[in-house]
């Protein structure tokens, strides 16, 4: 994936991200942390709560193409997200920019199998 930095902290489009994001899901599952992470590369001077807002949005795209699980990084076993997950996905924010302090791993990936497992 090509990344340009972009020190005005403007932040792709929502299009541009799901385009980059579809481009990773060709490869590997890809953990909900690594958007904001990639937004970090893309626009360092965004905003994180800006970034966040893009991610959630970028996934919520994605979700046609692609199923959230839950997963114990690196090795642990996988799961399709629970009600109460999707509540805790919806409204802590460490989900998606911080995963040592998130009480929830999410990846995004295409079925029970792959990286995660």
């Amino acid at each position: 994936m090509a990344l340009t930095e972009n020190r005005t902290g403007t932040l792709p489009s929502l299009d541009r991200l799901v385009y980059l994001l579809s481009g990773e899901l060709q490869s590997d599952d890809l953990p909900l942390w690594e958007i904001v992470w990639m937004l970090n590369a893309l626009a360092p001077a965004a905003l994180l709560d800006d970034k966040i807002r893009l991610a959630r949005h970028a996934a919520s795209v994605l979700v046609g193409q692609y199923d959230l699980w839950r997963g114990e990084w690196p090795n642990g076993p996988v799961a399709p997200l629970t009600e109460a997950e999707l509540q805790t996905l919806a409204t802590d924010d460490a989900v998606w920019h911080d995963p040592e302090h998130a009480t929830l791993l999410v990846w995004i990936r295409e079925d029970g199998s792959g990286a995660a497992d």
